[in-house]
């Protein structure tokens, strides 16, 4: 083997060789050299002459980089370990079993990747002691965290419920004591009642326009996997055209739906109290609807543009049928159209009360066969003409 010149091995620093492809890819396989015969401790020249014996025999036909006087710094320089298989590894303890001890641990540090590890090279039994420590520690980790995370989870719902009890006993049930609608106290009968109040004055809160379509396809399947985008043609009115508010009339809440000319000659209306998480408390059609549902509403007041319809919002708390109790919260709104393309057309909107307090709906009362305005803003005027059909007692 020929040394290097002492200028040529000035130029070469350990940090100066990089580790390139076309040098692992060079030739096939590394070889694996002969094992060591047993003998006696070599001296530090012999170990280091036997090291970079063994490092020329598996490189094999490979180009070798330059060349270090310290094999254990020219093989880390050049990346020469990469070339290390099992086979490689198991022939080279033969070499380190005869190499001094600081040889030795320089090499062991060396194979291992600056730690023992089973990264090059068999471990001593101690380092696979330590390995089983390591691994069983690791997964007595793994098997506490996951207790951990079943028992915070645990922890969690029943921190979640407790927090619904809590709120549904303490702060719904006694806290509270009426919904998000405000009706006056009045206690005459509906045709008495019928006649105060003044003409109608809409509360803005309380009012919207139904603009949200909701298009579902006729077809088989799921109706989730239905859901269109429509267009906006095919609805029975462009969004916004139709407007409504909640009165109180007769002693009990209406809605009123405000729309085109002769709207109401066409149009399936519906309209529906709600708690907040969605259950019907009453459900009200009226108009020309292909599927009505809920009761038929009792119309309080008809023209052209305009059409008042009881609804029974309550205002205190009810109980329901399918167990526990709720507020009235919101008021939903449809125009429905019909049309054989689809399974659902409506035009939509939702009256909601924010914050935490009550808002009071506003009362009209007039004679049977008066001319009531209804200004809903938004350039929405509509008429209707008081009919006398008072809202039930049921």
């Amino acid at each position: 083997m020929t040394l290097p010149s002492e200028d040529s091995k000035l130029e070469i620093r350990p940090d100066s060789f990089k580790v390139t492809s076309g040098f692992l890819r060079a030739g096939g396989e590394p070889n694996v050299p002969p094992l060591a015969p047993p003998g006696p401790t070599w001296s530090f020249d012999e170990a280091d002459e036997q090291a970079h014996g063994f490092l020329v025999a598996v490189a094999g036909e490979r180009t070798m980089p330059e060349y270090l006087d310290d094999p254990v710094e020219h093989a880390r320089a050049n990346g020469l370990m990469l070339l290390f298989s099992e086979e490689v590894a198991a022939s080279f303890e033969t070499y380190l079993a005869r190499m001094p001890e600081p040889r030795v641990e320089a090499w062991r540090d060396l194979i291992a990747g600056g730690a023992s590890s089973e990264a090059f090279g068999p471990l001593t039994l101690q380092e696979q002691l330590d390995e089983r420590q390591v691994s069983d520690a690791l997964q007595k980790g793994r098997k506490q965290r996951i207790i951990n995370l079943l028992v915070g989870a645990a922890a969690t719902v029943v921190v979640v419920i407790g927090g619904v009890v809590l709120w549904n006993q303490f702060l719904v049930e006694e806290g509270r004591t009426s919904g998000a609608f405000r009706f006056e106290g009045d206690d005459e009968p509906p045709a008495v009642a019928a006649q105060t109040g003044g003409p109608p004055v809409a509360n803005e809160v309380l009012t919207t326009g139904l603009v949200d379509p909701v298009a579902v396809a006729a077809g088989e399947g799921s109706e989730a996997d239905r859901i269109t985008v429509a267009p906006l043609v095919d609805f029975p009115f462009t969004p916004g055209e139709v407007r409504a508010s909640l009165f109180q009339y007769a002693g009990s809440g209406h809605v009123v739906f405000v729309g085109p000319e002769g709207f109401t000659d066409t149009a399936c209306l519906r309209a529906s109290v709600v708690t907040v998480d969605l259950r019907p408390l009453d459900t009200v059609t009226t108009g020309p609807c292909t599927q009505p549902v809920g009761r038929p509403a009792t119309v309080g007041c008809l023209g052209p543009t305009a059409v008042l319809l009881d609804l029974r919002i309550p205002s205190g708390e009810v109980q329901l049928p399918e167990g526990g109790s709720g507020f009235a919260e919101a008021v939903r709104l449809q125009v429905i159209g019909d049309d054989p393309d689809y399974e659902v057309l409506t035009l939509r909107g939702t009256i909601e009360v924010g914050g935490d307090e009550p808002v009071d709906v506003p009362r009209f009362g007039g004679e049977i066969g008066a001319e009531i305005e209804f200004d809903l803003g938004g350039g929405r005027v509509g008429t209707c003409t008081i009919t006398g059909d008072l809202p039930g007692a049921g």
